[in-house]
């Protein structure tokens, strides 16, 4: 398994338009001190710290990664967050959670990592009516086809899904799309350059792990072409009826 840890030392986020999902979270659920939200594929915890130190509202944070469990669990004690704050080492495809029990529920960059269908339909089923689900995650803009394994790495089985399709995908969990945010390329490019600095810094180490940055420096590359051939990124707001 990747260094994950390691790979993302120097960014709190790790996925593309991350800070701005959280403001259109923030946005359209307008949580309060009464508000009980879920995040799935917490990482770091730092979207659950944002919205409850901005906004005293609960949130139920789940992440199946030990490091990341670690990470946020001691970010939430750092920052006097852990009475609002609730980090459960658990699989977004079956959430610990009861039926509507839940104001708002969303998944940062992750839903097809944890498993789209699933993962969506786990989250429709923790939301009470009325409530949101909120996800962010790559789209194409474009279907290349069948990609060589060997040129495209994991976008080579990746599955091919529009925008349009995407948001298909989640109004046959019983949600209804209100809003598609895709965001522009520079979101890729912020996301990029502090794993770029990761891997600078590797290369200067004493002793130098080059074998990482190299890795680290044509997984970017990799990505880079392929947002700017096919590859979005979408946020987008779904409501449970």
């Amino acid at each position: 398994m990747p260094d994950f840890a390691r790979i993302y030392a120097r960014q709190e986020y790790m996925t593309p338009a991350a800070a701005e999902t959280v403001a259109i979270i923030a946005d359209t659920v307008r949580p309060d001190e009464s508000t009980q939200l879920l995040e799935v594929a917490a990482g770091k915890g730092e979207a659950s710290a944002t919205l409850a130190s901005q906004f005293g509202c609960k949130i139920v944070a789940v992440e199946p990664y030990d490091a990341f469990v670690h990470i946020a669990t001691a970010k939430f004690w750092f920052f006097n967050l852990r009475d609002l704050v609730t980090v459960l080492r658990a699989d977004g495809r079956r959430l610990p959670l009861r039926d509507a029990t839940i104001d708002a529920a969303y998944c940062i960059g992750a839903p097809s990592i944890v498993g789209l269908e699933r993962g969506l339909a786990e989250m429709s089923r923790v939301v009470r009516p009325g409530g949101h689900v909120i996800v962010s995650d790559v789209v194409w803009r474009s279907k290349p086809g069948a990609l060589d394994p060997k040129e495209w790495d994991w976008m080579a089985t990746a599955r091919q899904i529009t925008a349009e399709e995407y948001a298909g995908v989640i109004e046959s969990k019983g949600l209804t799309v209100e809003r598609t945010q895709v965001h522009g390329y520079e979101a890729w490019e912020a996301y990029f350059a502090p794993m770029l600095a990761v891997a600078a810094e590797a290369k200067t180490a004493q002793p130098a792990d080059v074998f990482f940055a190299d890795d680290v420096e044509s997984k970017i590359a990799l990505e880079r072409r392929a947002a700017q051939a096919w590859l979005d990124y979408a946020t987008f707001v779904a409501r449970k009826p």
